[in-house]
């Protein structure tokens, strides 16, 4: 059986949201693997740099040794994976980033049945429930200088809706709720236009965080996993029941 492998830079709060929507929308004959990076993506970044031959599957089981205790993935072969997911942080004030940096690994990391699609967290992965009305949500943004994790996920909670800051509560209704906003936020920055449509290039989304190859400030915040689920499963899971 041919799987989806679902890459995460951290271990906790990206899998406790990515299962939260996978009860939400995913059936359980689907095979799918997630798996931890365990490091930021422009570690990511300089591994790919200095061999552009080297598969992300392979990496992944190379520097995460978690993976290798996992029975499922350490038996597994490259061509039993169909498709690949990345999800990684923003982290702007990582002393390695650069916006040319990030261009190139979304260019890179733009196809799943490839090298794998890379979905980015604006700053990083509590984007998601940094949220409370719609409308406002569209103008919210966050001081480059808040950008750091402690500072951000602080202030994350103190203006979020706190129906979204446990994943495990986060029902069909809510990842709607947040897909349509983390949508049309995404159109708005791309086009200047508020409207559902789908951005399936992760890179047009960067450029438009981006000025001069340096990024906004304050910085727009937007959420990886509304994006990723609108892309996998197209405009249809706005509106359709489980």
């Amino acid at each position: 059986m041919e799987r989806t492998l679902f890459i995460f830079e951290g271990e906790r709060a990206e899998k406790n949201y990515f299962k939260s929507l996978e009860r939400a929308f995913f059936s359980d004959e689907e095979s799918r693997l997630l798996v931890t990076f365990q490091n930021d993506l422009y570690e990511l970044y300089a591994q790919i740099s200095e061999d552009e031959d080297l598969d992300i599957f392979e990496l992944v089981k190379e520097l995460n040794p978690i993976a290798n205790n996992d029975r499922d993935i350490k038996s597994l072969r490259r061509d039993q994976v169909g498709q690949i997911y990345l999800f990684f942080d923003l982290e702007p004030n990582d002393q390695n980033f650069l916006g040319e940096n990030l261009l190139n690994m979304l260019r890179r990391f733009n196809n799943e049945t490839e090298h794998g699609k890379l979905f980015i967290s604006y700053p990083m992965v509590e984007a998601i429930r940094d949220i409370g009305d719609l409308n406002e949500y569209l103008e919210r943004s966050v001081d480059l200088s808040d950008c750091r994790g402690a500072i951000y996920k602080k202030l994350s909670v103190e203006r979020s809706n706190q129906a979204y800051q446990d994943a495990r509560k986060i029902n069909r209704q809510g990842w709607q709720y947040l897909i349509e906003a983390n949508l049309r936020k995404a159109n708005l920055l791309v086009s200047g236009e508020n409207r559902l449509d789908l951005v399936s290039d992760q890179s047009t989304i960067a450029q438009a965080q981006l000025v001069n190859n340096s990024l906004r400030d304050p910085l727009p915040v937007l959420s990886a996993f509304p994006i990723f689920l609108v892309d996998y499963f197209g405009l249809d899971i706005l509106h359709t029941e489980k």
